[in-house]
């Protein structure tokens, strides 16, 4: 055995010891400057906007985007029509469930007249004219089939007989049916042959 002591741990525990000196000064120095630093300027807002600033983000949003809204209306990724088509037996299970749950008065029963009041007041009057231009083609096109059908019921109704009482509730009640007639057609529930056979049906 060596008569020199063994020192060595000595040595480390003097040389740890300095090195823990020194962390330590690093952490009190970081603990120091975070006491001095200013406070987060970042607040922590609700985690749900309040209902006016809610609604009026939905509205400026959408007003600053009615042109894209234009432009992708006007370029869809498929057809609409074609799709609403493939779509009816979603649709008529969807209505189906609808009046089922009675969705329709249970929506109405939670709109006050008061509110229906201050949706008006906050339409101005230029709207209802305003919508009907827009729709004018399709209101053209409309009417270029209604006009026809219309058309051919007031001749059918001149041609039948009013010389007596039971002749003139006839052509009352062919008015009526023809006018009731000329809405499923619209609708394409019935073919236009469908007026002439009503009304005939009526002037027996």
């Amino acid at each position: 055995m060596s008569k020199h002591k063994d020192n060595s741990m000595a040595i480390f525990q003097e040389a740890f010891t300095v090195e823990l000196a020194k962390a330590m000064g690093k952490v009190a120095a970081i603990e120091t400057a975070a006491r001095a630093r200013k406070p987060n300027p970042i607040t922590v807002s609700p985690e749900v906007l309040p209902a006016d600033e809610w609604a009026g983000l939905i509205v400026k949003r959408g007003s600053d985007a009615q042109e894209h809204w234009k432009t992708r209306t006007l370029s869809p990724s498929k057809d609409p029509i074609a799709e609403g088509i493939k779509a009816e037996a979603f649709y008529a299970s969807q209505t189906k469930k609808s009046i089922d749950n009675q969705a329709r008065k249970k929506a109405l029963e939670k709109v006050t007249l008061a509110e229906y009041g201050e949706d008006v007041e906050a339409t101005p009057a230029s709207a209802y004219g305003d919508a009907l231009k827009r729709k004018e083609l399709k209101i053209k096109r409309k009417i270029g089939k209604l006009q026809p059908l219309v058309e051919g019921l007031r001749k059918a109704i001149a041609a039948m007989p009013a010389d007596t009482d039971s002749q003139r509730e006839n052509k009352m009640r062919a008015a009526r049916r023809g006018e009731i007639v000329i809405g499923q057609v619209m609708k394409g529930v019935v073919g236009p042959e469908a007026i002439g056979k009503a009304i005939a049906e009526l002037g027996r």
